[in-house]
């Protein structure tokens, strides 16, 4: 029937809601159907429930209708008709009034397109809370259209005749369109449920029974019971949904013809982008550093570089909860970018899943790890966890999945590789060829505390195979700083001679905010006959100030290394709960070698100049004095340089107010000591939030032999992130969080009078 509608030259797409649009439809195709033969089609009833979204934008639903949300107001997008309203994960869903007959057939029809399933627990498949496209239901009674953290869905209504379940034998698919529709006949006993128009599954109770209805709002987008973690609610449904209708008889299959429907599901990848008006007003949120479109970021990996020339793209891999700002279930999400700094959002690359009724070896995670290329197809391996015993299982283990695709969409998972034989546990596995040999560290939680497993591959009569070695000259309890575990570990060369081994330790006497504070350390050394040889046993600092961590490199055109690492949170649990985000990666930097050799360089990456606006100070020398200068005011994003002569070297140190109100009540102070050799954040007076930002002032040593003497600041500012440089060689980066968003000023003192070239760029996305 639905060809014999396609090829009627007067229909198209249905307006929803328009009762003569429908009539006519209705009465054209009676008309057809008794030409052509067909039995004569009982008309679609009257639908008790309708809704469109059509006009959410103007803040219009039927009445008795309401969707919730933390945001200022719900999401609009583009829709299957007209619009579509877009859930985000873990604050919105809807509700409308439902009132049914507990002896009377209903159907339930709905369109919905899933970004992601539904986050949960990491508990086993029995314990798992599934979240509903939409539900009635209370304790045991109403009716349930449910779906859980691994796609499986399906259908459920409490009858006189017990539970009825219908479970649909595929998982569900993401990013596309579905329409969904229940239908339930107590006359008959029979409940069905369709996909796309195609029956997937029935259940059958008694004819004649009645059902167990709730009294509670019909709700979208949201379960009856759900999961908590601290005071976020886990398992609601990221996607967008469009018109749901119900309808006072089980619809026969042709009468599903009749449903409001287009040609063609429109391309769902348009309803699923994060509108901008999310997060529009949000004067915090970073615009121009790399960062998921929304929730919930870990570390980013696999910074891998594909094509050549002006085709090249770089991808970046991160930790992601697709669902909202809390960790669980980690994702591999993915973004592209062919110049460092603007950023395509591409679908989550990896997912947890089952590969049993019951059991998946990465069922709990798809923690961090990194992706190489090799033969014209690139290779992720990961971090795999589960809930099985730790070795025989494999949890954790390294995993593999393997993409032959040129954009890197498409993943196929290969399953472990290895697992964690001979250490307590590890995580994050980092890979480099040398000649023909591909090796792997991992980072490891040994019996003396943080170092690493390290295998090489190994071909024989067998296949290939990841044989466990000997990596460090040194053991590592003389290298370690007290941890658990180091993490992210990352092996890279610097020159014909010299290699870096960078790691993060967590765990043990590290902590967050302690002495060691948990942070990214490095040793330089000789990679010599497959033996790393540190220059010493003593770790240094990646940065200056803690801050910014687990970074992943990728060689760039030029031949030097890009790095990028995650500038972690540093505001409480509920402050990223109301944001609605959590966590950003830095701005891209170039590790390069100091002249000491023995000191690794971090410097802004040259791609950051195409963000650059026209400079807002002239180019003549800016008298400075202990009464601080204003420069500048209105920026939320920003490049600030200041060049020191020896004269102003000399003056004392220097004093930069960042992110100032007029008043004086809000300020982030940076202050550059070059006699002393020291660089501090001052984060007292940062914000008249109550929300506790964590330890208020943090310093580090700046060893101006290695580094130069202090000459070149250049600070960039951008939402909450400030990442810093000085003399293009030492570097860190900061989280503040002012609470008024004209905390904007930008002031700057010295100890003395003195001179200094001072400029401030604008940025903005380049084009």
């Amino acid at each position: 029937m639905r060809h014999v509608l396609d090829s009627f030259s007067l229909h198209g797409r249905w307006p929803v809601a328009s009762g003569l649009v429908q009539v006519g439809r209705h009465a054209v195709l009676m008309l057809l159907l008794a030409a052509t033969g067909f039995a004569w089609a009982q008309p679609l009833p009257k639908p008790v429930l309708a809704l469109d979204f059509d006009q959410l934008a103007q803040g219009v639903l039927p009445a008795g209708a309401a969707i919730h949300t933390q945001f200022p107001a719900p999401d609009v997008v583009p829709g299957v008709t007209g619009s579509a309203w877009r859930t985000d994960g873990f604050s919105s869903y809807a509700q409308a009034a439902l009132l049914l007959n507990a002896n009377a057939a209903f159907s339930l029809s709905l369109w919905v397109a899933l970004e992601s399933f539904p986050s949960d627990l990491e508990v086993t498949v029995r314990e798992l809370s599934p979240s509903s496209f939409a539900q009635q239901a209370q304790g045991d009674a109403g009716f349930d259209l449910h779906i859980d953290t691994f796609g499986r869905w399906g259908f459920r209504i409490a009858t006189s005749a017990g539970v009825l379940r219908v479970a649909a034998p595929q998982r569900f698919p993401l990013r596309r369109w579905v329409h969904l529709v229940a239908s339930v006949e107590p006359t008959s006993g029979v409940v069905s449920l369709y996909q796309d128009g195609a029956l997937v599954g029935t259940a059958t109770g008694q004819p004649g029974m009645s059902l167990r209805l709730a009294p509670v709002p019909l709700k979208l987008a949201t379960p009856a019971v759900e999961a908590r973690i601290l005071d976020f609610k886990v398992n609601r449904l990221n996607g967008a949904f469009d018109l749901v209708e119900v309808y006072p008889a089980a619809l026969s299959a042709a009468q599903l013809a009749l449903l409001p429907t287009p040609d063609t599901a429109p391309d769902a990848e348009p309803s699923l982008v994060v509108p901008a008006s999310r997060f529009a007003a949000d004067h915090l949120r970073p615009r121009l550093h790399a960062m998921p479109p929304a929730n919930w970021a870990n570390e980013p990996h696999g910074l891998v570089r594909v094509g050549e020339g002006k085709d090249a793209v770089w991808h970046l891999f991160y930790q992601r909860t697709p669902n909202g700002p809390f960790k669980t279930q980690m994702h591999w999400g993915h973004m592209a970018s062919r110049d460092l700094v603007t950023w395509q959002h591409l679908p989550d690359a990896l997912r947890p899943e089952l590969q049993t009724d019951d059991s998946g070896f990465d069922m709990k995670g798809i923690w961090s790890g990194h992706v190489i290329t090799d033969g014209g197809k690139a290779f992720a391996f990961y971090t795999s966890v589960n809930h099985g015993e730790r070795l025989s299982a494999a949890n954790p283990g390294v995993s593999m999945a393997v993409s032959e695709d040129a954009d890197l969409r498409t993943w196929r998972k290969l399953g472990p590789v290895v697992n964690t034989a001979g250490v307590r546990d590890f995580r994050d596995p980092f890979l480099w060829k040398q000649g023909e040999t591909w090796h792997m560290l991992v980072g490891a939680a040994l019996e003396t505390g943080g170092g690493l497993q390290y295998y090489v591959l190994k071909r024989g009569e067998k296949g290939a195979r990841w044989q466990p070695q000997r990596f460090s000259e040194v053991a590592y309890r003389l290298l370690d700083t007290g941890s658990e575990i180091w993490e992210m570990p990352v092996f890279e060369r610097l020159s014909d001679d010299v290699w870096v081994l960078v790691v993060n330790p967590i765990g043990g006497k590290v902590s967050k905010y302690g002495e060691p504070a948990t942070r990214a350390v490095y040793w330089m050394g000789e990679w010599v006959n497959g033996r790393f040889k540190p220059f010493s046993h003593t770790p240094q600092n990646l940065d200056l100030i803690p801050g910014h961590l687990a970074p992943t490199v990728g060689r760039a055109a030029d031949g030097r290394l890009r790095a990028i690492g995650i500038v972690d949170e540093r505001r409480t649990p509920a402050a990223q709960l109301r944001a609605g985000w959590a966590h950003t990666f830095s701005l891209p930097r170039v590790w390069t070698l100091l002249p000491d050799r023995r000191t690794l360089g971090q410097s802004p990456a040259p791609e950051l100049l195409a963000l650059r606006g026209e400079p807002l100070l002239p180019a003549t020398p800016v008298q400075l004095s202990a009464e601080r200068r204003l420069l500048g005011s209105g920026l939320h994003a920003y490049e600030l340089q200041v060049d020191l002569d020896d004269a102003a070297a000399a003056a004392g140190p220097i004093t930069l107010d960042l992110m100032a109100s007029a008043d004086g009540r809000e300020f982030t102070r940076l202050r550059f000591d070059p006699a002393q050799g020291r660089a501090e954040i001052d984060k007292s007076q940062s914000s008249l939030s109550a929300d506790g930002e964590g330890l208020q002032r943090l310093q580090g040593r700046y060893p101006s032999d290695a580094f130069g003497p202090m000459r070149t600041l250049r600070v960039f500012v951008d939402g909450s992130a400030i990442d810093v440089f000085i003399n293009d060689a030492a570097a860190y980066a900061v989280r503040s969080y002012p609470s008024l968003p004209g905390s904007t000023q930008v002031h700057l003192a010295t100890q003395q009078p003195a001179s200094a070239r001072v400029q401030i760029w604008p940025l903005r996305p380049p084009g």
